[in-house]
Formats: C-alpha cells, structure tokens, sequence
C-alpha cells in the first residue's frame, strides 16, 4: 500500500494549512502537484496525507510569466489613496519600453481576470480592497481581445471588503505663486455576490503667470504678469459602479456612470492695443456610462462590453484686436460594443489551445464650429471588427516534448472595417519558450493598419497668441501664433513590429525578476503632431509663416502624414519586492504545548469545530444543491468559484464528496493524527507513512536533520494563521489594511522594500519624408516632432516601510540630446543638458504607530511629500553657452520642487 504526501485540492488541508504554509511544504515533500477540482480527481488510500496549494481566484494563467507582481503588503507600502495612485506608482513596469510610441498611455486592466468597460469602474477603489496586482507583456492583451500595444495589469480584489475613506491633499510649489488642492470621499462595499462604489472628488489649481518667477521677453516686460506659465484649473466628478453576480446562473454584470466638469483659463498676454489681456477660457462636460455582462455558453467563456462617452466642450479666445472673442466649440459622442469569447476547444499533447474571438461594433462622432469659419465640420465612423487569437502548446515541461521545456505559439489576425477609411486588417505571430523554470524567452511580430482618430481629423481650430518660441534661424526668442487642430487630410498607418523579450525570475533574489526587451518598429503613413524646429521648417515650409523680413510670426501645428517612421528601442527593467534581514526563528510546537493549547493539533490550525462546521455546511443540504458558503473559510471558499466569481457546481460537488463521503471523518483523523506525530517533541516518525519518511532521508537513507526542522516549522506553525492573517490583511468587513500589525505571537516584523527600475535605450530614431529622402535622423538633433529627442531615458520607483512608517522614492532621468539649427548665418545648434529628478514620500499610519485598534487613529494617515527635491531643472544653451529666453530654466518648468500634505482617514 502506498505512502505519499501529495500536493492537490483537499478540504483536509484547506483547514489545517494555510495557502504559504501548503506550498512550502508541497516543495519539501517534492511531489508532484494535482488538481482535485477537476472531474478526474485521483483516488488516494487510507493512507494519504493530502496537502493543499491554492491559486487566489481571478489570477490570470497564461504562457507569458508576469513581469512584475504585488501583494497587499506591497500595495500597502506604496501609501497610495486609490488604485489609481498605486498604478502610478508602478509604472516603470507597466510602461511599454520596447514598443515605443506604440505603447503609450495606461496599460489594459483586468478586474480579477476578467475585462472592464472603462478606467473609471475601478479607479477609485482604495487600495486596502487589493489582494493582489499582476502585471504582463503586451502580448497577453490577445487573449482578451485587445491589440498587443500596451501590457495587462490584473487587479485582484479581496472578496469580502468594506470601507469609507476621506482624503484632503494641499500642495504648492516651494518657490510658491500657486497651489493645488483636492478633496476625495470613496465608498467601497464589496460582498459575496455584489460590490458597490461611490465617489466623488474635486480638484482646484491656481494661475501662475510669468512676473511670478521673474521672467519677461525682451521689448514686451509689461506682458508678463499677463502671460501664464500654469493654467488656472477647475475639475468636479462625480462616479457609481455596482457589480453583481447571480449565482444559480454563474451570470455577472456591471454598470458604471461619471459625470465631470472640467474648466480652465489662461492668459496669452496683451493685445494689440497693449492694454487688452488675452485670455482663452475653456469649459468641457462629460457624461460616460458603460457596463459589462459575463456569462458561459457551455464550454466557452463569454465578456460583452459597452461604453459611451458624451463630451461638450467650449473653448473662448480673446481676439487679438481686441474686439471681442472667437467661440471654438467641439461636441464628441462614441458607442464601443465589444464582446470575446474564450474557450478550449482543441487537445494537443502538451495542453489545450486557448481560442479567443472578439467582435466589435463602435461608433463615434465629432462635431465641431468655429466662429472664424463659415462652415461647421462633422464627422462619424463606424467600426465593425472581429479578431481570433490562439495560444497554441507545442511542448511542456514533464509532458510532450519536454526535453526543450515549455513552448507555445501566440497567432492572430483581426479585419477592421471603417466607414471612413475602409477595411483595414492586422496579424501578429509570436513564440514563449521556456527552457528553464525561471527564464522565459519570446519573438513577436506584428503587422496593422490604423486610422488616424477622429480628434487628428476634426478638432476645430485653436490660434494661441503671443507664444515664446525660439527661432533657429535667428537665434531670438519671439513671441508667436501657435495653431492647433484637425487635418482631415490624414491617411491610414501601416505599422510592422518585431519585439524579442526575456524574463529571468534570479535565482540568487527571491522575489526579483529582470526583463529585456529589444523592439524594431516601422510604420509607413505615420500621423504626427509637430513642433517647431530648424528640421522641421525645412520639411514643411507652409507650415511656419514669417513677415518680408523674416520674422517668425506663426506656426501650423495641426496634425501632418510622414511618408516612413523608423526606430530601434533596447528596455531593461528590473523588479524586486521583499523583507529586509533573516526571518524569526520559530519556536517548536511540541505535544506539551500543543495539549496546552486545547489538544493535538490545536496550534496546527486543525481545528475540529470548524471542520464539523464545514461538513454541516455541505452535508446538510440534499445533494446537487448549493450549500450556504458564507459558513466557509475565505481560502477554500475561493477555491469553489468559477472565474468569474460564480460557486462553480462541479466543484462544490467535488468537495461535498471529500466531506461527505465515505472515509471522510477516518481521513481527517488520520491527517490529526500525522501532524500530531511530527509535532511532537521530539517527533515520533514512528506513527509517519514510508513514503513520507522517504521525504526526510537523505542520500545515506538517514532522516536529515534540516528537512524534518523544515517540515515541523510548516505543519506545525500555522497558529491559526488563515483566521487572523484575514483580519490582518483587512479580508474582513470592515476595510483596513494592516501589514505592520504589532500583534503578538510570531509575526515577522521585519521592513519591507520594493525597488522597480526601467531603463530604455533608443538606438534609432529616423523619419524618411519622401520615397528615397530625404532622411531626418532625430537622435543627431534633426527633429521634426518638437523637443529634443535624448537616446537615454529611465524611471525608478523604491521604497522601504517598517511598522506602519514608509517612504518612497520616485525618480526619472532623461539623458544629453540636440536640436540642430538651419545652418544660416545667425542660426544656432541647441544642447540640452541631462535631466535627474528624484521626487521622496513620507508617510505614517498613525493608528499603527501608536498601537490604537480604535477611535480616531485607526485608519488615520498623514503623508507628506516632496517632488523634485534638488529643485532640477534642465539646462538649454546655444553655441555660445546662452540660454535663450524660450528655454529659461523657470520657463521649461516653473513648478521645480513641489511639497504637499495628504491626510486620509479610513472609517
């Protein structure tokens, strides 16, 4: 008869363990791990010793390993107020190096696995309601129907979760002239089969004009405190998301509405009349409502996605003559209908090809009047689009083809057809490979085309008056016309990318992950906004209007078509989290203490009233029916639900066997019984299985020391751990996370780091105007785009927290970079110095440190921070060493080192 100590689904295990203290003792045992909750489950003797390992409901399995991942310690260290500050706080590793502009604004979020119609269902969230954060490369936003353009961050929530948080922030600038203020109140219900959210939120920024850090134009001093550097600002909004789940379906939905309010208002100096000031005020309301509905069509998984945004925006510009104001008005209405399916539908011999298609039907219209036009401009579109991605095994490790590791292919294609522009197709190809457990290695290419959005096309005109700008030609600062808005002239992109990667999980660094990526990115038909330069005027020459003499008076920067775009990125990022210094050691639970402490296996966390409890739960309901969960612990409980939240019947039905069947109540004896064996002081292996004491020899057949020690400290230390590290972590309901808890009994209070950084490196960067040229090689200062382009870039994100105090620091660097002049006589080269900003936070939970569970100091947290702290700002010079008056220090940035105060109370 055999003898083993197993690592699968069992409830046995579910009560005596908790999830780390399974998977530790899965990796002394050394055996192979087995999944219970499927149909197949094997059949074990009397005999078996079954240990359990859980997965946290909603955590994504796919090929590509994460590049970076969060726990709610880590959460709780950055000191953020929302989801939305925790994400802006890791995104060294949610930033697309590698793809470039390709990879531009937020990453594709997930809510426990499952998509999202919009940022603003989640965004508000306070991160005490986060159980977890994953982060992968832009190829897995396939499998969930979007473009491999930007990467996926899977945002796990706790299951059970209450909270109301207020929070007032107060910042300003150390040189002053302006402030910032804003003022949060979030409300957060999550609970077994809904979550609710309300939040409403203002924000208030003051004007800061040019006399206030001492800067004028030559000739025009008198138009400096009329001349804004930052604009006056204004936001209200106000936002409700509610999510359900039906269980007798396993159906899902959830709705979400915001209403914002945003308004603005700055100066452009005098008119002509130099009495007048020139003002441009704008004011945009917006309306958004979306929702999603999930459900299953047999063996397939099923997401429908709405969303539609109503936008109305007024922008006044004072004319220059002073006769009164033009009225810019633009009116935006879009519908996205998206819905994916997911399934398994094919058997290889190393695993199931994942199958995903996605169709969308999206419509969007502009509308937009100008009192300087004669004839208002309207545009709509269409969009109707299908997509297929697959993940197709071809080997895995212990499995077919296993020799060479895991490997797998990533295939899709999708049509797009448009209205305006036609059909438009897209494909991508790519390869995992995983020769080793820790390194993962991958090859994408990809190939779209892409309309230019309907804003390039259509936004109304927008003239800025009295703008500093340095002329090339010259080498004087003037004060011009900048011209913005549409092109409805604009044509479709033709993109072609490779992108190889590798992620290598140290081996020497528990925790840490490094991750490279080389891009090579073509596009043809490129849809730009420019800027002003010397490279620039020499391309579009229409575009820069200059008087008999010379003078700069204007520049078109509405959006232009390059004929091909080139660029070769190299981005290397590094990730790691953990504990600072060795662990506690453990005390031995010997037979005595464990008498002491209520009988065997009492200080193991197996507890027989709670065990009885679960087996009432679940046998005392007729068979097929759904028992009351609510009587279940949080860990197991999980492990019955569907993806999408939902008891999962097959499951359930696998666990009331465990519980209900034959041998149940001898099993969990038997496993009592083992535990009460190896507890023991010393340990009675006599009363252990064969297999098991197989476990513990070493190569000489004698029991090793250091494995049994490993194996006591894991069976044998839980202390009721499932219990109260839920309500340490806040799995309870009321919110409040607490990491640095003071508790007693033997909590690590060791400090926590976390340390991201990401460092890219461009090695191209060319724009070809014409078939055959000419050629404008930005790195070298050749730029058409508008700033200087520096090949070296990176970001770091770093912090240390220990008993409820943190600190974070945040910091950026842009490396050395030119912009080449005309060549003409007076005309001027400019350097750009190297820029390094480091910004520090500071923050203490108060009811932490000073040790109060209740009244005012719980939840109570006062941060304080510092931006820019060395006040750095980048240096600009000509030939000659002079900064031009364009490019003034205090001009490129007028904020420099930026100090604030936040105060958030969790109620």
């Amino acid at each position: 008869m055999k003898h083993c100590l197993a690592i699968t689904v069992s409830l046995a295990a579910l009560v005596s363990a908790n999830t780390g203290l399974a998977q530790e003792a899965a990796e002394i045992a050394q055996e192979p791990a087995a999944d219970a909750q499927e149909s197949d489950e094997p059949e074990y003797d009397d005999d078996t010793i079954v240990v359990t390992s859980t997965r946290i409901r909603g955590q994504l399995i796919v090929d590509q390993p994460p590049i970076a991942e969060y726990d709610e310690e880590d959460i709780a260290a950055f000191g953020g107020g929302s989801i939305a500050d925790i994400i802006e706080a890791i995104q060294p590793a949610t930033s697309s190096g590698a793809r470039g502009s390709r990879g531009g604004g937020r990453p594709v979020f997930l809510i426990n696995g499952i998509r999202v119609s919009s940022w603003r269902e989640f965004r508000s969230y306070p991160p005490e309601s986060v159980a977890k954060i994953e982060v992968f490369p832009e190829e897995v936003a396939q499998r969930f129907g979007y473009s491999p353009d930007q990467r996926v961050v899977n945002i796990i929530l706790k299951p059970n979760f209450q909270s109301v948080t207020a929070e007032v922030e107060y910042e300003q600038p150390s040189r002053g002239g302006y402030s910032y203020n804003e003022q949060e109140l979030t409300y957060l219900r999550i609970g077994e089969k809904a979550r609710v959210n309300f939040n409403a939120e203002v924000e208030d920024r003051s004007l800061l004009t040019e006399a206030e850090r001492g800067l004028a134009i030559e000739g025009r001093e008198d138009e400096a405190p009329f001349r804004s550097l930052v604009s006056d600002t204004w936001s209200g909004e106000l936002t409700a998301n509610y999510a359900r789940a039906f269980m007798e379906s396993g159906d899902s939905i959830s709705l979400n509405a915001t209403l914002n309010r945003d308004r603005s208002r700055s100066l452009s100096g005098l008119a002509n009349d130099g009495l007048t000031p020139l003002e441009r005020r704008s004011e945009t309301d917006t309306i958004s409502l979306g929702g999603t509905f999930n459900s299953a069509f047999g063996d397939w998984k099923a997401n429908f996605i709405s969303d539609a945004v109503f936008t109305d925006g007024e922008t006044q510009i004072d004319r220059f003559d002073s006769s009164g104001f033009d009225i810019a008005d633009s009116r935006t209405y879009s519908i996205t209908n998206n819905a994916t399916l997911t399934g398994y539908p094919i058997a290889l011999p190393a695993g199931d090809v994942a199958v995903t298609l996605d169709a969308g039907l999206d419509w969007t219209r502009l509308e937009s009047a100008d009192t300087r036009s004669d004839t208002d401009l309207s545009l709509t579109r269409r969009r109707v689009d299908g997509g297929i991605n697959l993940a197709v095994p071809i080997a895995e490790r212990d499995g077919a083809l296993g020799a060479i590791g895991d490997l797998s292919l990533n295939l899709s294609a999708g049509i797009d057809e448009l209205s305006d522009f036609g059909v438009l197709t897209d494909w991508t190809a790519g390869a995992t490979w995983r020769p080793f457990e820790n390194l993962t290695l991958g090859a994408t290419y990809f190939r779209r085309e892409v309309a230019p959005s309907l804003t390039n096309l259509g936004s109304p005109r927008i003239d800025e008056f009295n703008v500093p700008v340095f002329d090339y030609a010259s080498g004087a600062t003037e004060l011009v016309t900048l011209v913005t808005g549409g092109n409805p002239n604009l044509v479709a992109e033709t993109q072609s990318d490779w992108k190889f990667s590798g992620n290598w999980r140290l081996p020497f660094w528990e925790d840490a992950r490094l991750n490279l990526e080389y891009g090579i990115n073509r596009s043809n038909d490129v849809t730009s906004t420019p800027g002003f330069s010397a490279a620039f005027e020499e391309a579009f020459p229409d575009r820069v209007t200059r008087d008999a003499g010379g003078d700069l008076l204007a520049i078109d920067r509405r959006p232009i078509t390059l004929f091909e775009t080139r660029s070769r990125i190299l981005s290397i990022g590094f990730n790691a989290r953990g504990q600072i210094g060795k662990a506690p050691e453990r005390p031995e639970r010997g037979a005595e203490r464990d008498a002491q402490r209520g009988g065997a296996g009492a200080r193991g966390g197996f507890d027989p009233a709670r065990m009885d409890a679960m087996r009432k739960a679940f046998c005392g309901v007729p068979q097929g029916e759904i028992p009351d969960l609510s009587q279940i612990p949080e860990q197991f409980r999980a492990r019955l639900l569907d993806d999408s939240g939902n008891p999962d019947p097959e499951k359930i039905a696998a666990a009331r066997e465990r519980f209900c069947g034959e041998g149940a109540e001898q099993r969990g004896e038997r496993f009592a019984a083992m535990r009460t064996a190896i507890c023991a002081d010393p340990p009675q292996l006599d009363g252990l299985p064969e297999t098991m004491l197989a476990r513990l020899r070493n190569e000489d057949g004698e029991i090793d020391p250091e494995r049994l020690k490993a194996l006591r400290e894991r069976m044998c230390s839980a202390d009721g751990a499932q219990t109260e590290g839920q309500a340490r972590r806040g799995g309870g309901r009321r919110g409040g996370m607490n990491p640095f808890s003071r508790g007693g009994g033997d909590e690590d209070k060791r400090p926590r780091y976390f340390f991201s950084v990401n460092f890219d490196r461009t090695l191209e960067n060319d724009i070809l105007l014409a078939d055959g040229g000419p050629l404008f090689d930005q790195l070298a200062g050749d730029v058409l785009g508008g700033g200087a382009i520096a090949a070296n870039s990176a970001r770091l994100e770093g912090g240390l927290f220990w008993q409820g105090y943190g600190l974070r620091l945040s910091g950026r660097y842009t490396g050395k970079a030119r912009l080449n002049g005309s060549g003409l006589p007076g005309s001027s080269d400019l350097f750009f110095d190297d820029l390094a900003t480091l910004d520090l936070r500071l923050f203490a939970d108060l009811g932490e440190v000073f040790d109060k569970d209740d009244g005012w100091l719980k939840g109570l947290r006062v941060s304080l921070k510092a931006d820019n702290i060395f006040d750095a700002r980048r240096r600009v010079v000509d030939e000659d060493g002079v900064v031009p008056d364009a490019y003034d220090p205090l001009r490129i940035d007028p904020t420099g080192r930026y100090l604030g105060i936040d105060v958030r109370k969790a109620f």
